[in-house]
C-alpha cells in the first residue's frame, strides 16, 4: 500500500489551491522516519485567551466512558487519543487579571516581587534541551507578534521569547537558505556568534573573581545560558552544512486569502507547525492563538464579540451560548492540528503517536478571573507512554468533595490543593526526554494519563 500523501495535505488549510512545498524527503513519512531514524519527540503547547464557558467545557462525568463535552465535540473523531484533565491549577503560581499566558507554562508567581514582574524557565524551554538538535530548539508562535502576554515561552533566566504571527517569516525561518552563497552567510554568521560567546565567557570568568556568592549564582545561571547558546549554535552548524531540503516554493502560499478569518489564520499556523514536525526542522512550538485580554472574535461564524467580553458574561444565556461557540470553533481547529499529525507517519506509527499536545488555558471562569480548575486537553503521544481516552477530575479524589452545583468557588479556590498543574508539565516534559523529576511546584506526576 502506497502511504505518500499529496502535496496538497498538509498545507490545505489554505484553501484547496495550496499545496505542501515539494520535498523530496517527503513520501508521506517524517525527516527522521525516511532516514530510518528512531523517531524523536515533539511537544506543541497550545495557549486558548480569556477562559471558557465552564458548564459546557468540563464533561459531566469521569472515567474511560464519559460522555464528551458539547466543547470538545469536534474532538470525537480522536477520542481514544486525548484525555480531559479537570481541576488542576497553578498553586503557587496563581497570579488573577490577564497575565496567566506569563506563567502558563511556567508555573511561577510572577507577582512575588511587588511591582516587578519576574518569571522562571518554561516548560518548553527545558523541554528544548532536550529534545534535538533541530534546526530550530524551538518555535514561539502567536496571534499578535511580541513578548510579554503574547508568548508562551521563558528562556532559563525567565525572559521572554518574542512570538511571531508572521507566517511568511515563520517559514523563512524553519529551513536553512536556499542559496549557497546565503547558506555560505549563514555558517560565517554561525562562527561569529560563536567567537563572540567566547569573548563573552572569557570576560564573565575574569569578573567572577570579583563578585560575591548571591551574584556568582547569578553569573553561574548566565554562563549555563551562554553554553546553551554555545550548544545550539553548534547544532545548527551541523544542519547548515547539510543544506536545505528541496523546495518548490513557488507552490507555497503563506498569507491567508481572508485575512479577517480567523479559521484561516488558526488553520494555517497549525499546517506550519505540522510542517516543522514533519521536516525535523524543530520538535518544540507554543501558540498562543489569541490576546488574553480581548481574545479574538469569530465574525465567520457570527460572533462579533472578543472572547474577553464574552467571558464577562455575568450570567447572561445569549453571551454564554455565543462563548460555547467560540470554545467549539477553537477546539475544532485543534482537532484539525489532530488530523495533520494522523496523516503523516512517523516510523511505524502516525506523528501523532509520537507528539504530545496540550491545550489549554490560565484562565476557567472569566467573569470573576478564577484560576483554578483549569481547562486542560492532552492529546497524542501513545509511543511516548501516555494512555487516553477519558476524563480525570481531580476534585473527585477529595471525600469531602460534594459535586458542583452552580457554584463558581471551585473556580477560585482549590478544592484539591494537591492538584498542581506543574505536575502535568512535569508528566509531560519526562515523557519527551526531560531527565528532570521535579518542575516549579510540581509534587508528582499524573499516572492517571501514563499507560
Amino acid at each position: 500500500m502506497n502511504n505518500s500523501i499529496s502535496r496538497r495535505t498538509v498545507l490545505r488549510g489554505l484553501g484547496a489551491t495550496i499545496a505542501l512545498p515539494c520535498l523530496e524527503i517527503m513520501t508521506g513519512k517524517s525527516s527522521a522516519a525516511v532516514r530510518g531514524q528512531a523517531e524523536p519527540s515533539r511537544l506543541a503547547c497550545f495557549y486558548i485567551p480569556g477562559a471558557i464557558n465552564h458548564y459546557n467545557w468540563f464533561p459531566q462525568d469521569t472515567g474511560f466512558d464519559y460522555t464528551i463535552s458539547p466543547s470538545h465535540q469536534p474532538l470525537e473523531r480522536h477520542r481514544d487519543h486525548f484525555s480531559v484533565l479537570t481541576s488542576l491549577s497553578h498553586i503557587e503560581g496563581r497570579i488573577s487579571g490577564h497575565k496567566h499566558p506569563y506563567n502558563f507554562l511556567t508555573g511561577h508567581n510572577i507577582a512575588m516581587t511587588p511591582g516587578v514582574l519576574t518569571n522562571s524557565v518554561s516548560m518548553d524551554q527545558v523541554a528544548a534541551k532536550y529534545i534535538g538538535p533541530t534546526y530550530l530548539p524551538s518555535l514561539a508562535l502567536s496571534w499578535t507578534s511580541g513578548v510579554g502576554a503574547a508568548t508562551l515561552s521563558r528562556n532559563a533566566l525567565g525572559v521572554d521569547i518574542p512570538a511571531t504571527n508572521d507566517y511568511r517569516a515563520v517559514f523563512e525561518n524553519l529551513f536553512p537558505p536556499a542559496d549557497s552563497a546565503q547558506l555560505k552567510q549563514a555558517r560565517a554568521r554561525v562562527v561569529l556568534n560563536r567567537s563572540i560567546l567566547d569573548t563573552a565567557t572569557n570576560d564573565v570568568k575574569d569578573l567572577q573573581r570579583q563578585l560575591g556568592r548571591a551574584d556568582q549564582r547569578r553569573m553561574n545561571q548566565y554562563l549555563d545560558s551562554i553554553r546553551e547558546v554555545e550548544k545550539r549554535l553548534n547544532d545548527r552548524d551541523a544542519i547548515l552544512a547539510k543544506g536545505r531540503p528541496q523546495f518548490d516554493e513557488a507552490s507555497v502560499r503563506t498569507e491567508p486569502k481572508n485575512k479577517s478569518s480567523m479559521q484561516e489564520h488558526l488553520e494555517l499556523m497549525m499546517d506550519l507547525i505540522a510542517l516543522a514536525f514533519q521536516t525535523d526542522m524543530t520538535r518544540v512550538v507554543t501558540f498562543n492563538t489569541g490576546n488574553e485580554g480581548t481574545g479574538p472574535a469569530v465574525p465567520e461564524i457570527g460572533i462579533s464579540r472578543d472572547r474577553h467580553s464574552l467571558s464577562h458574561h455575568n450570567g447572561d444565556k445569549d453571551l454564554l451560548q455565543q462563548l460555547t461557540r467560540s470554545d467549539e470553533f477553537n477546539v475544532r481547529q485543534f482537532a484539525y492540528f489532530l488530523d495533520r499529525l494522523s496523516e503523516v507517519r512517523d516510523g511505524d506509527g502516525p506523528l501523532l503517536d509520537t507528539t504530545v499536545s496540550l491545550y489549554g488555558s490560565g484562565l476557567s471562569y472569566g467573569n470573576s478571573h478564577g484560576t483554578t480548575s483549569l481547562p486542560l486537553v492532552l492529546a497524542g503521544g501513545a509511543k511516548l507512554g501516555f494512555r487516553h481516552g477519558s476524563h480525570v477530575d481531580f476534585n473527585r479524589h477529595v471525600k469531602s468533595f460534594k459535586g458542583y452545583g452552580d457554584g463558581i468557588n471551585v473556580y477560585h479556590s482549590p478544592v484539591n490543593s494537591e492538584a498542581h498543574f506543574s505536575n502535568l508539565l512535569l508528566t509531560v516534559a519526562q515523557r519527551v526526554g526531560v531527565e528532570k523529576e521535579t518542575f516549579a511546584d510540581s509534587n508528582a506526576v499524573v499516572s492517571e494519563v501514563l499507560a
